[in-house]
């Protein structure tokens, strides 16, 4: 997974546990694509103290998730859903005239994507 899209999904669930300087340093960089010397500038501080600050906010977020195990068991639900959502297209095109069964499948897919929507909250 590429590390920008990684750190934003570790942030998505751990955020709340920084510190508020940590929390907007790391949306700064992150979310705003600021440089480390335009947040330095904003936060009245050195550039290297920046780098030191995103560096060890990274650090906390993936020794969170080492322990916590949040967003590797949200991919893999995820994973688990589309499988299932696969399934489920490829046995509505394997019994087409039964009409019932499509139906019960239209219904099933929608529940499934109303839940994967809930997930990916």
């Amino acid at each position: 997974m590429e590390h920008l899209v990684r750190m934003g999904l570790l942030f998505d669930f751990y955020g709340e546990l920084l510190t508020s300087k940590q929390k907007r340093v790391f949306s700064l960089y992150y979310m705003h694509n600021l440089s480390l010397a335009e947040i330095a500038e904003e936060e009245g501080t050195t550039r290297q103290a920046v780098h030191d600050l995103l560096q060890r906010t990274e650090k906390l977020l993936e020794n969170w998730e080492e322990k916590l195990l949040l967003l590797n068991r949200f991919l893999q639900g995820q994973n688990l859903l589309q499988a299932v959502l696969n399934s489920f297209a490829k046995l509505a095109e394997a019994i087409p005239e039964q009409q019932r069964a499509t139906k019960q499948y239209r219904e099933f897919t929608e529940n499934l994507k109303e839940l994967e929507t809930f997930l990916s909250i």
